[in-house]
């Protein structure tokens, strides 16, 4: 069955991804050479797909670009890894810039009940 969200991904997604958002700007507050935004693209030549989206990216806007962070939200398989997909994006990413990848698994996040990060 398809997701009525698209690429958003699905509700508990953009949930996480929005609490990761708020954790990461909370992060780099102050530093005014920092840019955090949601949904970066990434050129990711010579990776299994010419360019990814970052989850979450905490960047220079400097040039040249720098990654300080890249969070990408996702499904685990059974053993706990990311699923292909995801370990795909992180390995292509990894490859390309000078930064680890942090994973976060959607399902195993702690929300409150209104959507914020516990």
């Amino acid at each position: 069955m398809a997701n009525p969200n698209g690429k958003k991904g699905s509700q508990k997604h953009q949930d996480v991804q929005k609490a990761e958002y708020d954790k990461t700007t909370s992060e780099y507050d102050g530093q005014p050479n920092v840019k955090v935004e949601m949904e970066v693209s990434i050129s990711t030549p010579n990776g299994k797909k010419q360019s990814r989206v970052a989850d979450v990216a905490a960047f220079s806007k400097q040039k040249p670009l720098a990654f300080f962070k890249i969070i990408q939200v996702g499904k685990t398989d059974k053993d706990g890894k990311p699923v292909k997909r995801e370990q795909e994006a992180i390995e292509d990413i990894e490859a390309h810039f000078d930064v680890h990848v942090n994973f976060v698994d959607y399902n195993n996040y702690p929300l409150n009940e209104d959507g914020k990060a516990n």
